[in-house]
């Protein structure tokens, strides 16, 4: 009866998120794609040809459209009438003056500078090679411009070496943590509309009257509203899903997803759900099932899923201490950094951080629904 009441929502709830979600991706890698860079260069003084050539080449090997048209372009690389002056010169630094537009294409931005790096390459292999030429020593450029070099390694907070997956990986867990406690909230609607719509229905009283208990009816409420919410949050958590693979495809990153990783991802998903559910039913019965109390628990359930998204998005578990670690208990806040805890490694914290959770949600559905009787049902 639930089902066949809420069909229409319940199917906006799984196909809108499901088409907008990977569009935005679609839409991110067109953008990217059908835009190149457009950079223009302009040169001052003709001996700078040779140079203002490494730039141009650069940006049109990369993909880049070179321009002198300054308005339409996302970068302005200019070489001044001294450019040649002083770069010919080895007791000199040269300049160029670089405008970005404001809002630009952070590819035109990114691509600007790697050819002016090139420049710079090109001028310094130059000078170094004169300079042992004239000591009569035998070196090499990379040597002398850059005697150290950095070799990147990633650790988990348990100070394993990890690969550079991993760390997508974290990042992943992240965009997954950001869209999947709000995801969970319409189980608030979906409970609370089961129970005081029945009310509001009149056929509250009638059910009272059956020998079906309180607890048994707040339970099938529950189980049926827990059962909408997973169908209805579908179309959020595979949205997300394409999204992150569609971006990462056109950001060139690769995220490579294990069966354990997507398993956690359902059972926090569902624990989440589950915490919903108590936490609509502790709250109704506190405030009651008016049409305004119900916005109201609906608000406050929505921002602690928010809360824990932005934990999430912005907090490493391994660096909370105290004051800071009381934001534990605030609700939807274990499971984020949970999640967040199994990919950096800590399974033993992660799983405790989880289960304490899936426990407390267990004993709230009881507690509560121990205490509720049919006056409150009927009047609150």
């Amino acid at each position: 009866m639930e089902v066949r009441r809420d069909r229409k929502l319940l199917i906006s709830s799984i196909l809108l998120p499901f088409i907008l979600l990977p569009l935005i991706g679609i839409i991110l890698y067109a953008s990217i794609s059908a835009q190149p860079p457009i950079i223009a260069v302009l040169n001052k003084n003709p001996a700078n040809t040779p140079y203002v050539n490494i730039v141009i080449n650069y940006i049109k090997e990369n993909g880049g459209i070179v321009t002198t048209n300054s308005t339409q372009a996302d970068v302005v690389i200019v070489f001044p009438s001294d450019f040649y002056e002083n770069v010919s010169n080895i007791s000199r630094q040269a300049y160029l003056n670089v405008y970005e537009l404001i809002s630009s294409n952070q590819n035109a931005i990114n691509l600007a500078f790697s050819a002016l790096r090139e420049l710079l390459l090109n001028v310094s292999n130059s000078r170094i090679e004169y300079l042992s030429k004239i000591a009569h020593v035998n070196v090499t450029p990379d040597s002398i411009r850059d005697p150290i070099y950095i070799v990147l390694g990633y650790r988990s907070i348990s100070g394993e070496a990890v690969s550079a997956g991993v760390s997508e990986l974290a990042n992943f867990a992240r965009i997954i943590a950001l869209i999947l406690f709000p995801s969970a909230t319409p189980v608030v609607f979906y409970l609370l509309e089961g129970i005081t719509g029945e009310r509001e229905r009149k056929t509250l009283e009638s059910l009272l009257a059956t020998p079906l208990s309180i607890r048994s009816f707040i339970f099938s409420k529950l189980i049926v509203a827990v059962m909408l919410g997973v169908f209805s949050s579908l179309g959020d958590i595979i949205g997300t899903f394409l999204f992150v693979f569609s971006s990462s495809f056109a950001l060139n990153t690769s995220v490579t997803l294990t069966l354990p990783f997507l398993l956690m991802i359902i059972f926090v998903y569902l624990v989440s759900i589950l915490l919903t559910g108590a936490l609509s039913l502790l709250f109704l019965y506190i405030f009651g099932g008016s049409t305004r109390n119900i916005q109201i628990i609906n608000f406050i359930v929505i921002s602690f899923g928010m809360i824990a998204s932005f934990v999430a998005l912005f907090i490493n578990p391994n660096q909370l201490s105290f004051p800071l670690s009381a934001i534990y208990g605030i609700p939807y806040v274990q499971l984020s950094l949970g999640l967040l805890l199994y990919v950096f490694g800590s399974l033993q914290e992660s799983i405790f951080s989880i289960l304490t959770t899936l426990v407390v949600s267990v004993l709230l559905i009881f507690l509560i629904s121990k205490f509720f009787n049919s006056e409150r049902l009927l009047l609150k």
